[in-house]
């Protein structure tokens, strides 16, 4: 008798603690739903590095390439830059990274 009152009493709290708990979450996602100003500020910033962007020729970034870092993708073209490294890929040749040169890669050159 005394345990079932004692599970009854334990579940009528976590039933309390539960209830609560979901008409707090309620309430407190609507405080969300109103934007701040620092929100505003954020997309204009945006706006305005994205105008930037856009004002530069889209034939630019074919010839601006920045070197990629070790065991980064590399796309194994004659004048990839890898940091020392080769550009290697797997055996159907995708999946290409900067990986360092292997020991009979070092005597070819």
């Amino acid at each position: 008798m005394k345990i079932e009152l004692v599970g009854l009493l334990v579940l009528i709290v976590c039933a309390t603690v539960i209830l609560r708990a979901d008409a707090a979450a309620y309430f407190d996602l609507d405080d969300e739903l109103i934007p701040s100003d620092s929100d505003y500020q954020d997309n204009a910033l945006e706006n305005i590095l994205h105008s930037e962007q856009q004002k530069r020729a889209s034939w630019i970034s074919m010839f601006r390439r920045a070197c990629v870092p070790r065991n980064g993708i590399c796309d194994h073209r004659p004048k990839d830059c890898c940091y020392g490294a080769s550009c290697r890929c797997n055996l159907w040749g995708f999946n290409c990274r900067c990986q360092r040169v292997g020991l009979f890669q070092k005597w070819g050159k």
